[in-house]
């Protein structure tokens, strides 16, 4: 109940937050590659169903906000950590066909679905096993001026927690977009989110306890949402 006035957008005073939670967050109307990401998730379902190990399958919904998202802010350079299969990559990249995404995941070589599932954008996805080439790869690539979009699926290792706070915090400096799914499923994201949150020093975040989405920019006051999305 108390985000039940807040989950629609109403009692935000903030023009950037309530368009956001409105249109993005909480938009219903259908994009025209939501059934192209329906029918690639079945495909996905279908090709791990034999194996009773396999990493949770990513939901139809999580796809369609992730593109929401990534269609709101339109960022030319991604960073993602964890592959989530490739689904969080198809979902991002749908966006835009000149969008590049520097991918981090120690176990990506090891998944001939997720292999599959990213066939269609390798020439614009750069993979990494290695967190530290990774990070300044991207940070390298990043035109001036640009802003840094990072996708934190999951924290692969618990060496890169540290590192991983390093180089978020120097983009919480400037204007950037944060986004970390899974919260709930692990005490590393978690932890990160609460860190995060402490230093953050301008712009909104929203949460629904499971995903974050954090807009540092200075334009915008510091502001933390809970809500339904």
């Amino acid at each position: 109940m108390s985000r039940h006035h807040r989950s629609k957008g109403h009692g935000i005073h903030s023009p950037f937050a309530f368009n956001f939670v409105r249109f993005v967050l909480r938009e219903k109307c259908p994009y025209y590659c939501y059934d192209d990401m329906s029918q690639l998730r079945r495909a996905v379902i279908e090709a791990v169903r034999e194996d009773r190990n396999h990493q949770r399958v990513m939901s139809l919904k999580g796809m369609k906000m992730l593109f929401r998202i990534i269609n709101y802010f339109n960022p030319p350079c991604i960073f993602q950590l964890g592959s989530s299969y490739g689904l969080t990559a198809a979902s991002i990249l749908s966006v835009s066909a000149s969008s590049r995404l520097w991918l981090y995941d120690p176990q990506l070589s090891g998944s001939a679905v997720t292999a599959s599932v990213l066939m269609p954008y390798l020439d614009r996805v750069e993979c990494y096993n290695q967190f530290d080439v990774a990070a300044r790869d991207y940070c390298n690539a990043l035109a001036a001026g640009a802003m840094p979009f990072v996708l934190i699926n999951s924290i692969p290792s618990d060496l890169d927690v540290e590192r991983l706070k390093s180089m978020l915090i120097t983009m919480l400096d400037h204007n950037c977009v944060i986004v970390m799914r899974n919260l709930h499923r692990s005490k590393h994201m978690e932890q990160l989110w609460r860190f995060l949150k402490a230093e953050i020093k301008h712009g909104p975040t929203f949460t629904n306890e499971k995903t974050v989405v954090m807009v540092s920019n200075h334009k915008l006051n510091l502001e933390h949402f809970f809500l339904w999305f």
